[in-house]
């Protein structure tokens, strides 16, 4: 996707998270390698998502444009490198402890050969699933919902 055309979708985006009081955000990123889905697994320190799977992601930072925390997310979380984003997929909102609303955004990336490196303060273990796998992770059901999705319809799967 060229730049512009993501700079494009992302304020468009933005302006209607913000039309709904929404201003906190979060990227999930999903990366395909022969036809299966890049998930890793949240240590296991006590919090509300200890031990289950996720697509790599996290918060977008202050001044921080969806593409960039994309990029620097991919890297600090797995090791790699992300080339491109190819798609952008919709959103979900979901509340934390100090944040009564936030909205994730899925984004579907191509990156750079490499082995994963899961950063072991926020990951134990990674996993390449299709949608026979899907079922047998523990998942938050948003979570669920979007990673069946992408291993069932995306055209990258």
């Amino acid at each position: 996707m060229r730049p512009e055309v993501l700079a494009g979708i992302e304020r468009e985006l933005r302006q209607q998270a913000e039309s709904e009081g929404i201003v906190h955000f979060v990227v999930g990123v999903a990366v395909f390698r022969s036809g299966k889905l890049l998930v890793v697994r949240r240590v296991a320190d006590g919090s509300s998502n200890a031990g289950m799977w996720e697509l790599p992601g996290g918060g977008v930072e202050s001044g921080e444009s969806f593409a960039d925390c994309v990029a620097r997310e991919l890297y600090e979380e797995t090791g790699l490198r992300a080339v491109r984003i190819t798609d952008v997929l919709g959103g979900f909102d979901y509340a934390t402890r100090t944040k009564s609303r936030v909205r994730k955004y899925s984004f579907v990336v191509e990156a750079q050969a490499g082995e994963i490196q899961v950063d072991p303060a926020e990951h134990d273990r990674y996993q390449w699933i299709d949608a026979d796998t899907v079922d047998n992770l523990p998942m938050a059901d948003d979570m669920r919902a979007a990673v069946f999705a992408l291993v069932t319809t995306h055209p990258a799967r």
